[in-house]
């Protein structure tokens, strides 16, 4: 023969061991304001992530399900592809990150009908220009097209002349004249000695 327990329940009075301080209490009361975030095509064109700029397709939650049916979560990404489109309309090539299926779309409605569909100001897009008026222009000025400045080109001038501190303390240890080793310092570094 099986007997049954009963439990009762018990009111617990909770106290506080410690008192609160001003600030504690404040931040307890009062909520802290949301910051509202605009996703619109707008405000993240070119910057969101994985997102296509003209149809807004971004990644599917699914599932990937196993022969014993033991199911594990997934991402079912968008086939995203960074292309390069002729914009008939301006005469110049504009890159976007678009889907494959935006890609057919615009063979059917047209770029300029899908970026204003989204809200997508191609103008402020980077692109590269195909007028042959354009170039036309630009040979008879004179003017080059403007490109990206490289960086790590040589400007032609001389390195000034920097000795690490390391360096003058070997120098110096070894002895002899100070004036030729950092001389020769700065020749085998390509700088010039003032």
């Amino acid at each position: 023969m099986s007997t049954m327990l009963t439990v009762k329940p018990v009111a617990v009075k909770v106290t506080t061991q410690f008192s609160r301080s001003q600030f504690q209490k404040t931040a307890m009361t009062t909520a802290a304001p949301t910051a509202r975030i605009s996703t619109t095509i707008q405000n993240i064109q070119g910057q969101s992530g994985r997102k296509c700029m003209l149809t807004g397709k971004k990644a599917n939650n699914g599932w990937s399900v196993s022969f014993s049916h033991i199911r594990n979560k997934k991402l079912q990404g968008v086939n995203l592809q960074y292309k390069r489109i002729f914009w008939a309309e301006q005469q110049r090539y504009i890159r976007l990150r678009i889907s494959t299926k935006a890609l057919k779309t615009i063979q059917k409605k047209g770029l300029e009908v899908m970026a204003a569909e989204v809200g997508l100001d191609l103008m402020s897009l980077k692109y590269t220009d195909a007028d042959p008026k354009r170039k036309e222009w630009l040979v008879e000025n004179g003017a080059a097209q403007p490109a990206k400045k490289d960086k790590r080109a040589p400007t032609g001038q001389p390195k000034k002349l920097f000795v690490p501190k390391w360096k003058v303390a070997a120098m110096a240890k070894k002895g002899g004249d100070q004036a030729a080793a950092t001389k020769e310092f700065a020749e085998k570094w390509g700088m010039v000695v003032v």
